[in-house]
Order: structure tokens, then sequence, then C-alpha cells
């Protein structure tokens, strides 16, 4: 249910609702949260609650606040039913209350409007791997929690519970997940989402993120959304799958994507943007479309397009704003589709590869106006802190923020 300003703060009042989670997302895609109780909200709404700009990531200096979104609840099932706790996504505004114009959802929201006057909606839908290991305190060896493979059957695939106990969490947060499985690795798994708009399906992904690490952690375990844990295992990606309509979105989808190819490497770093990430790509991708795997982008239809290479260490709302601006091009320049399964262009070999690759692109400038040296700057100091992790176990915990 959406709810209005007065419906939200009826909810809170009928349902022993204690604190409230103002969430956000940061330039480097990981959820932040400023509680608030529950009898300051009605202030929260009309006047924001001030944050840090540092925390969202090369904006330190400016002044923000968070203004909370009524529409946007989500309950926290894992929390106590005495004294809940609830989050609400919030939109980053200006000390004047206008919106943000870097704030990641923003940009995404803009993307979708111009495509929209195009004459062109945009649905998307997400396919997401996480790796559930078994958490032995002092034990520095990574354990997956089971050794089944893909679309294993209990007893040996032992996190069907687990895969559950996820998806009815998501149901009572009022998400959608439509299927789950177990996958080719031991102990990864995959839980899908239904089409969404847009916005909805990046704020779905990452209360999905939540939901499955906060369900792991009651059950013992660990959750980890790395593209690449264990080296000789399969890696884990964030598929989406983008399904345009309305004006000519046959021939509209053929442009978008080769749009989106045309602008592939200088998504890349964005897409992926840690130094696991390219533990996972190693030329498994080419810059081309069609059935085969190998393909960074694959299409279903005359009206659905799949990238293939991001994963889950990335900030959704930038990468899917990107890859709006990209396709919109192709439309506004009546791309012509390359023929599929052609081309011998890889993704890059390492991070700083892809960022110094996306640091000449005024492309990309104009479209991450006035932070993009900052985010860059920001990507550097994060691969810098992931290479002083000597072994697995340390690169895993460095992620677990993540």
């Amino acid at each position: 249910m959406k709810y209005s300003k007065s419906e939200f703060l009826d909810y809170i009042a009928e349902n022993d609702v204690k604190f409230v989670k103002l969430t956000f997302c940061d330039f480097l895609g990981r959820q932040r949260n400023i509680s608030v109780l529950s009898s300051q909200l009605d202030d929260a709404f009309e006047n924001g609650v001030a944050i840090d700009s540092a925390a969202m990531t090369g904006v330190g200096g400016i002044d923000l606040k968070l203004i909370p979104v009524s529409s946007l609840l989500s309950v926290l099932p894992w929390r106590p039913h005495a004294g809940r706790v609830v989050s609400v996504f919030c939109n980053i505004a200006n000390l004047d209350g206008t919106p943000f114009v870097c704030d990641p959802m923003v940009m995404l929201e803009n993307q979708v409007k111009k495509l929209g006057a195009l004459g062109l909606k945009a649905q998307v839908a997400t396919e997401c791997e996480f790796y559930v290991f078994k958490d032995d305190d002092g034990i520095k060896e990574l354990i997956p929690f089971d050794t089944a493979d893909y679309c294993a059957c209990a007893p040996f695939d032992k996190c069907e519970n687990l895969r559950r106990d996820v998806i009815v969490s998501m149901e009572d947060m009022g998400l959608k997940p439509i299927s789950s499985h177990h996958e080719r690795g031991m102990g990864q798994n995959e839980i899908d989402f239904e089409s969404a708009e847009p916005s909805a399906a990046a704020r779905n992904f990452i209360m999905f993120k939540t939901a499955v690490k906060n369900v792991c952690a009651l059950n013992g375990t660990w959750a980890s959304f790395m593209p690449k844990p264990v080296k000789g295992m399969p890696g884990s990606g964030l598929h989406l799958s983008v399904t345009l309509s309305g004006k000519n979105a046959d021939a509209a989808s053929a442009a978008f994507a080769e749009g989106v190819m045309r602008r592939y490497k200088e998504i890349t770093c964005f897409a992926n943007p840690t130094l696991n990430s390219y533990s996972r790509l190693k030329k498994n991708y080419k810059i081309s479309y069609g059935v085969n795997r190998g393909a960074a982008l694959r299409r279903f239809g005359d009206t659905v397009i799949q990238l293939r290479t991001p994963d889950s260490t990335c900030n959704i709302f930038t990468v899917l704003a990107l890859v709006f601006a990209a396709g919109r091009e192709g439309i506004e320049n009546n791309y012509k589709l390359r023929e599929p399964d052609t081309g011998d262009d890889f993704i890059f070999d390492s991070p700083d590869e892809a960022i110094a690759f996306a640091e000449k692109s005024e492309w990309l400038r104009n479209n991450i106006d006035g932070v993009f040296d900052d985010v860059l700057g920001s990507m550097r100091a994060r691969l810098a802190a992931e290479k002083e992790c000597k072994t697995e176990r340390e690169l895993f915990d460095f992620h677990l923020d993540i």
C-alpha cells in the first residue's frame, strides 16, 4: 500500500512503531540510515533531517537534508513487534527543500522522465545472486552453507528454508519476489523480482539486500553479495532486464540496446566498481548482444533487453540512470542495432582501467554533473582499501557493508 503522509502517521501510531529509519543510498551504493523516534516524524516530514553531506560521498561542504517519502514505507519484520521499527526511503534535498540534483534517486527519476517525453515507459526486473556462508567465529576460512548445485532440492539444498524466510520477510515489507533457486556454487542462491517502475525496482533491490543479510544473521549465517567471494567458485551477478512499452516500442528497444552498448565501457566502472568485480568478469563478457551467455547484453523478444555484467556492489540507481541515458541517446539518434554475437571487445581487466576510461568521458561528466570527479575519487579510495586485503576472509569482511 502507498501511504499518504496522514496515513503514514496513522500507521505509526496504530502499530506501536517506536523508531523510523530514514533511509537513503550513498554514491557508492550503500544503504544508509538515520533513526528518529516516531514522535519526531511529523517534524521530519515538515522540515527534513540534516545529514553530513560527506556521507553522500564527494559532496562535503554542501548542506543537505533528508525528507521522508510517505509512500515508500517498509516494515522491518525481523525487528521486535513491540516498539516496532520501520524504514522509509527519503529524498535528499537542499536546505531550501529543493531536490538535490545529485541524489541518485533523483538522477534516475529524471532519466525516466526524459524517456517518457519520447512516449516510452520502462519496467525493470532484477535477478540477484548471493552466497551464504557458515558463521563460525574465529575460523579464517569461508565455509559455504551447503554443497548443493544448480536447482538442487532439499535436503542437499540447505539454503531452501533461508530463501523461504527471506521471501516471506520481503512480502511483509511490500516487495514482490517471483522465484528463487539454488545456483551453481556451493551455498549460492538466486532470487528474482517481478518487473517494476525503475525507481521502485532500485529501491526494492536495496531493501532486498538488507532483508537477506538480516535473515541470514538471525539464522547463524553470513550472506555475501561479493561478485567472486571464493576462488574457483561461480561469480554472483545482478542481471537487469529493461522492458520498453509505448510509442514504436520495438524499434525503440533496438535503438536503446545499441545506445547502451556504445556507452557500455563508460558505464562499466559504475556497474562493476570493486576490485573483486573483475575477478568475476575476467574477459568472460564481450560487448555484444545475443543468446550467448558471454554477451554483455541479451535480448528477449522485441522489447526486453538484459544487462548481464553488473554486480551487487554497484549503486543501482546510478547504473540504471546511466543505462537509460545511453538508451535514450540511441533512440534519439536512431541507432541501428548491430548484428548479434559480433564484436571482440571485452570488458576491462581491472577497475583502474575502467575508471581511467570513464574519466575521459564528457558524456559521463554531463550525466553526473557536479560530483563526477569526487565520485571517481571515492571509488579510487575504496579500491585502495580493498587492495590492502590479504586473505579471502579479509576481503569478505571488507565487503560486508556493500
